[in-house]
């Protein structure tokens, strides 16, 4: 899953009187008399569970530990904590202490469930041997567990009969304590007939405390977090303010994606501007429809208000870009550019052509790269916004709490298990991500698993490439080859998509020839051949700068100017129209058109800068190293 954001160790405080997280050290009920601390993993970026959730919970628990552990939740606040792992892993939180968690297996494709001490104590203290995975030790053996050792087989004194190899286990003493839980390293029959070796690898555990709370309510957490609460507040509308006056040059703007956090961003505008600000759309095109349908929900109540309210809209950009690009990555993030970047640029030029101050929703705990930027940056993609995060230090908790505090309408996907609300095919996406949209949304993924057949024969891949989700790489990172490996299957570590082919050769003259795979048409290349320099035409030819373009290929006396010549013949080609160029260009020079939705120039403006080459989507390629000698 990459590297996780790690912001040191994370934490929770938990008020014992109201049994409900607290985002501060302190209740606005109780003080801090009943708070205490409950650690967790980092990097903690808690969310509450909805109904769906707790529902899936219960079935994943239920399958493997065969009790209904939904009379724990019933009337109690739960929450999930997303942990680093293999794929998604989520904390289960309640009571005040960590019930356990749910793990998707990415080689089983399935979710396993664990429980920590306290989630088994409260298991057992129900179902006793009525439950299935647990394991009655010897007397002898409780010592060495709770010191970290593992147990043996001849410590078993009973077993029950479902346990198999990987699952997870409840270790209880003979007078019924609970005192571990870990994974068991051998079936059930080995188990009980205590052959030689590991039987269950136990897992340390330095403290337990687990504790039973009494029903709460989103009203009682609330109540006890309204003083936290309206200092976050605070601050954010204060950080607003300060940029507002920091930038007072540019007129101030909100992205709304439609997820919870830009509906926060956009509330605090509410709060803080009034009506004085507009509202940016992207619709990249690739959506899911009841955030289309949200969000036009929204509109209809903000613009009556007075709010401006602008679609950025890329259409059908990704079902055309990706003919050219081929499926995008985790590595190979095309796609931002031609459905976001690109679109959100040309409307922001279109109604801003001086820029515009944008307040977004990104927050630090979302990934390294976001940790790592400022809460106020320039995008180079974007060069006519200024971005501001306001919300930049607040956790998923502290988004909700504002919505449910404000009773700001969500996007109603977060109910259906969706954790993250964007284009409903993205790469970066876990293999989890991938399995709940195909449970919850399967006609969106049917869409997207035929597009990624026609892929898989192009590329002589077998199902698991679509399976196993190995197409979310361009390049196969280290992880992604280990899971192949444990698969026996064979997945290229590299895929390769490339329309337009070259390739360079030197003459005796010392002139290099740029062969293509297609003929070169010279009135596209007629439309953007100032890029290269001055241009001058006949016939037969088109001179750009140092490089001659005939409908055999291209020549020039520099190699690297052979280069430039095949990324001007890519560009003329293969451009989608995202606009990323559009933005990029300091003189105004480029356009798309409208009938080919291909960049043109305007030969009067353009400096031959090439800037409008550093930015495009279809250049991020490894130049060759040498030509080849005729």
């Amino acid at each position: 899953m990459g590297r996780p954001v790690f912001l040191g160790k994370a934490y929770i405080h938990w008020c014992e009187e109201c049994n409900v997280p607290l985002i501060g050290d302190s209740c606005a009920v109780h003080g801090k008399e009943k708070v205490f601390r409950l650690n967790i993993t980092p990097p903690g970026d808690l969310r509450f569970a909805f109904e769906k959730d707790i529902e899936f919970i219960r079935s994943v628990f239920n399958e493997h530990y065969g009790v209904d552990v939904g009379e724990l939740f019933d009337g109690k606040i739960v929450l999930l904590n997303k942990t680093p792992g293999e794929d998604d892993v989520y904390e289960i939180i309640l009571d005040g202490y960590v019930f356990g968690w749910m793990r998707f297996d990415p080689l089983e494709l399935r979710w396993r469930p664990g429980l920590k001490v306290e989630g088994a104590i409260a298991l057992w203290k129900r179902f006793k041997k009525n439950m299935n995975k647990w394991i009655i030790v010897d007397k002898g053996a409780v010592g060495p567990i709770r010191n970290g050792s593992n147990l043996l087989p001849v410590g078993i004194i009973e077993a029950e009969p479902s346990i198999q190899k990987g699952d997870d286990v409840v270790l209880v003493s003979e007078c019924g304590e609970v005192i571990a839980t870990g994974i068991a390293k051998k079936d059930y029959e080995e188990l009980v007939n205590r052959e030689r070796g590991t039987g269950v690898k136990v897992r340390r555990q330095k403290s337990v405390n687990y504790r039973e709370g009494r029903k709460a309510t989103m009203g009682d957490v609330l109540h006890a977090n309204s003083i936290e609460l309206e200092r976050k507040v605070e601050e954010a509308r204060r950080f607003m303010r300060k940029t507002i006056a920091r930038y007072s040059e540019l007129p101030v703007a909100v992205a709304f994606s439609g997820g919870k956090d830009s509906l926060v961003v956009l509330g605090l505008a509410l709060e803080e501007f009034g009506n004085e600000f507009t509202v940016f759309f992207n619709n990249t095109g690739i959506e899911f429809p009841e955030t289309i349908e949200y969000v036009e929900e929204l509109r209809k109540e903000l613009e009556p208000k007075g709010i401006k309210f602008i679609v950025a809209n890329a259409g059908d950009a990704f079902w055309r870009a990706i003919h050219v690009f081929s499926p995008p990555g985790r590595d190979y993030r095309w796609c931002c550019k031609v459905t976001k970047l690109g679109p959100i640029t040309m409307a922001i030029k279109e109604n801003y052509p001086k820029g515009v101050l944008m307040f977004v929703g990104q927050r630090k705990y979302e990934s390294i790269k976001r940790f790592k930027q400022p809460r106020v940056w320039r995008n180079p993609w974007v060069p006519n916004e200024t971005g501001a995060s306001p919300i930049f230090h607040w956790r998923a908790l502290e988004v909700w709490l504002y919505i449910f505090s404000r009773g700001l309408k969500y996007n109603p996907l977060y109910e259906d298990r969706l954790d993250r609300i964007g284009c409903f095919l993205c790469p970066s996406a876990s293999l989890a991500e991938i399995y709940t949209l195909k449970e919850e949304k399967p006609e969106l993924w049917s869409r997207w698993e035929d597009e990624l057949k026609r892929w898989q024969k192009r590329f002589k891949v077998p199902d698991e490439w679509i399976t196993y989700g190995f197409w979310r790489w361009k390049k196969l990172s280290k992880g992604e080859k280990g899971i192949a490996k444990e698969l026996d299957v064979e997945v290229p570590e590299e895929r390769s998509w490339e329309p337009v082919r070259y390739s360079i050769a030197e003459t005796e003259e010392g002139v290099f020839t740029v062969h293509f795979n297609t003929v070169v048409n010279l009135n596209r290349i007629r439309k953007v051949a100032p890029i290269l320099g001055e241009v001058e035409e006949s016939e037969n030819y088109i001179r750009a700068g140092d490089v001659v373009f005939r409908e055999d290929g291209a020549y020039t006396e520099d190699f690297n100017e052979g280069v430039q010549a095949y990324y001007l013949v890519k560009r003329a080609y293969e451009c989608v129209g995202c606009g990323v160029c559009v933005g990029k260009c300091p003189e105004g020079a480029l356009d798309i058109d409208p009938r080919s939705r291909k960049i043109v120039v305007n030969y009067d403006l353009c400096t031959h800068c090439r800037e409008c080459m550093d930015v495009c989507p279809l250049l991020k390629i490894k130049n060759p190293k040498e030509g080849s000698q005729l």
